[in-house]
């Protein structure tokens, strides 16, 4: 069927057109103009149903047509819904103060936004409290399956009963075991809690599935753990050169067997009984993490639970 086409009938200016029709299109123009910000989406969602919800009132009472009513109350249904979304991914996210804390000293700076850290947040087994000098990890009896980070409180990490370092608040248990290390394989480490404590548990199968489809919050975490394997580096070297000044002390077992052995911490009767390099490892770590000093009783007993772990032989 041809279109007969009369250029003065088509063009002709009269009659006019509603008010709420051109006020409805008006709408559409400036949906059409939202820029390119967070809130962008939502101010076009949001003109675009006023311009549907004049559509429809010049359909229904000017035009008195149907085809007109239905097709852009359909408009008007689907921008509704896009916008009860938006709301939904806009609202602000909220964590409780420990997690909050965790999000502004390790994520936040690195730009990880709350929605994306609620995701990794998805994979949490459990917040575990620990209690004074309960084990955490057993040395080659519990399995890599997790990885934890330290909500509060203070632990220590040891090998073959002897003391490595101090895990502080928004540090890393194991770290170390992130990094080619299986779910199928053992902690060389034992891990117990110098005080009260609270322990954020990751399902580490799953929060490495989760972040594996987005490369950016795989780089914060390897970003993340590799500065808290080097910090540990670092305080276990602190750990030797300490002990070694204080102790002048020579570890046993350098050859091929040697870690199944004990390591043994052997001292003079010329050299003081330990509590001084115990106090100046424990003071130095404090100091590095911008703490303040042990008080005396807190100091003793780090000290009595930092020898707990160490397996020390009197040289007459």
């Amino acid at each position: 069927m041809l279109i007969d086409w009369n250029w003065p009938k088509c063009f002709s200016f009269e009659p006019k057109e509603h008010l709420y029709y051109h006020i409805g299109h008006a709408l559409f123009l400036v949906a059409f103009l939202a820029p390119n910000i967070p809130c962008g989406f939502l101010w076009l969602r949001c003109a675009a149903i006023a311009g549907c919800i004049l559509m429809v009132l010049w359909g229904w009472f000017v035009a008195c047509s149907l085809d007109a009513v239905v097709w852009f109350s359909l408009f008007l249904l689907v921008n509704a819904f896009y916008v009860v979304v938006l709301l939904c991914k806009l609202r602000p996210v909220k964590f409780e103060k420990e997690i909050e804390s965790v999000y502004v000293a390790l994520f936040k700076p690195l730009r990880v936004s709350r929605h994306q850290f609620k995701k990794v947040l998805n994979c949490m087994k459990i917040v575990r409290p620990l209690k004074y000098q309960e084990i955490y990890v057993q040395e080659k009896i519990t399995k890599v399956d997790s990885l934890s980070l330290v909500l509060s409180g203070k632990l220590v990490v040891s090998q073959n009963q002897k003391a490595l370092h101090i895990v502080f608040p928004h540090q890393f248990l194991d770290s170390p075991e992130w990094f080619g290390v299986s779910t199928d394989d053992y902690f060389q480490v034992s891990i117990m809690a110098m005080e009260e404590s609270r322990v954020l548990i990751w399902h580490r199968d799953k929060l490495k599935l989760s972040i594996m489809a987005e490369p950016f919050l795989q780089a914060v975490f390897d970003h993340i753990l590799g500065r808290d394997v080097v910090k540990k580096l670092m305080q276990v070297t602190q750990v030797s050169e300490t002990m070694a000044q204080s102790n002048g002390c020579i570890a046993s077992g350098y050859g091929d067997d040697s870690e199944d052995k004990p390591m043994l911490v052997m001292k003079s009767k010329g050299a003081d009984n330990g509590g001084h390099g115990l106090t100046a490892l424990i003071n130095r770590q404090l100091q590095d993490e911008t703490l303040p000093l042990l008080p005396t009783v807190a100091l003793n007993s780090g000290k009595a639970l930092i020898e707990k772990v160490y397996h020390v032989v009197e040289v007459d």
